[in-house]
């Protein structure tokens, strides 16, 4: 009888214990979600990938400092109950550090505050940037950016006139800046281009028609900030002249293929961007340059030579003449 006694009390008292730490456990659970993860209000970008996992996304977010680690549990808890998981978007977002669990999971799962951050490398063709463009852009079902839009836009001269660049453009070939972008995940394909332009013109100020079309060849001749001023000052140099210009680069913009090994049809095809065979510039730029290109242009360096080539490693040989140019060739590419 004792026993059954003891046996009872013990049982009650282990009961109230589960309910006392139940009660613990859901005002601490309560209290979490409600908390601010830090005072500090500064935002931090953080990215959701397509696909990503849960976990994934909550280790990211303590990585970022934007959920502590101690709050993983109940976040993932939260999500479970409230079946949020699923609903979380891929995308990027600009958060606040002092959110509280609620507040991120709404944020994330709303689209609130969502861009897409897209990088536009130096040197790509406008095909090639639309291409990245759509692929990026294109993850979001918000989207309305067209891909054929976007180019249709590009040699478009009563849309060109209204963007402020200088006069008698009738390609925004060259005009399209590299950089980092921020899009809003509806973007239309007129929006986006706006932006580009907008950073062109803030980015590099004074500028002639004549520059971004020299400038998008030293992009894809020079290797880096030492030699493009060499090459800017030589190609300016032989167009002003009278020379051709010979640059391997503007052979391939009609190609469509920065890989294409050039060949001698290549140099005798009869199109406008040949300077194997047509003196003076190409008649639009070949790519978009960044403004280490465009600077280098317009701040050439004056040299002595008329010729370079690249070895295989990437290092520059210039040439005062063609026979030294021809030295170079068999000394470094053979």
């Amino acid at each position: 009888m004792n026993k059954s006694k003891t046996f009872s009390k013990f049982l009650l008292l282990f009961l109230l214990l589960i309910i006392v730490g139940g009660v613990f456990l859901k005002l601490n659970y309560d209290s979490s979600l409600k908390k601010p993860n830090s005072n500090n209000s500064e935002k931090i970008l953080f990215e959701i990938k397509s696909g990503e996992s849960v976990d994934n996304i909550l280790s990211d977010l303590i990585d970022k400092g934007l959920l502590k680690e101690s709050y993983k549990y109940y976040t993932k808890i939260y999500l479970k109950l409230n079946n949020l998981g699923p609903k979380l978007q891929a995308g990027i977002y600009e958060l606040p550090l002092n959110l509280n669990i609620i507040e991120i999971v709404q944020t994330l799962q709303n689209g609130k505050n969502q861009d897409v951050w897209v990088t536009i490398p130096e040197g790509l063709r406008k095909d090639e940037i639309a291409e990245i463009l759509e692929e990026e852009l294109k993850e979001s079902n918000n989207s309305k950016f067209s891909k054929e839009a976007f180019l249709n836009l590009t040699t478009d001269s009563t849309y060109i006139s209204t963007l402020g660049l200088v006069e008698g453009i009738s390609d925004l070939e060259g005009f399209l800046f590299p950089d980092k972008y921020a899009f809003p995940v509806d973007s239309t394909a007129e929006a986006v281009i706006a932006k580009m332009i907008i950073n062109f013109k803030s980015r590099i100020g004074e500028y002639t028609y004549q520059d971004i079309v020299i400038a998008s060849i030293v992009e894809r001749e020079g290797f880096n900030s030492t030699d493009r001023p060499i090459i800017a000052g030589i190609i300016i140099k032989r167009f002003n002249e009278g020379w051709l210009l010979q640059t391997d680069a503007t052979l391939l913009y009609p190609v469509k293929d920065w890989k294409h090994t050039i060949t001698a049809e290549d140099k005798n095809d009869d199109n406008p961007y040949n300077t194997y065979k047509k003196i003076g510039l190409p008649p639009t730029p070949i790519c978009n340059p960044g403004s280490e290109s465009i600077k280098a242009v317009q701040n050439y360096t004056e040299s002595e030579y008329y010729y370079y080539i690249h070895d295989n490693d990437g290092n520059p040989h210039y040439a005062r003449n063609l026979e030294e140019h021809n030295s170079n060739v068999l000394k470094y590419l053979r």
